[in-house]
């Protein structure tokens, strides 16, 4: 009997640990994917800073520079077209949950 009542109470606790794993919420998801896409930015500007000081130092001649620059910049634009993507999913969603709070619905659907 103390077994089973053992083997009950572990698996509620495995099952309590892994409930928020196993139904995460899109708003989580939606704010690591933002905090994903920020990281990019930042790493996308911060190649275009460095491409542009190893030209100032000389460690890059102005034809590698341009070439370089241009990879650079598609990458931080594709970055920030995602961002804006993922912005307007989010005040889709904001909408939708105003709308389902004014027809007297659960915001939550």
């Amino acid at each position: 009997m103390g077994g089973l009542l053992a083997i009950a109470a572990a698996l509620g606790a495995i099952g309590f640990a892994a409930w928020p794993l196993l139904h995460s919420r899109p708003a989580e998801s939606t704010q690591g994917a933002m905090a994903e896409l920020l990281g990019q930015r930042e790493r996308a500007l911060n190649d275009i800073r460095e491409l542009d000081f190893d030209r100032e130092l000389g460690n890059l001649d102005e034809a590698d520079h341009r070439e370089l620059l241009e990879q650079s910049k598609r990458r931080a634009v594709a970055v920030l077209r995602q961002l804006q993507q993922q912005d307007q999913r989010i005040d889709d969603e904001i909408e939708q949950a105003i709308r389902g709070l004014r027809e007297g619905g659960s915001a939550d659907r």
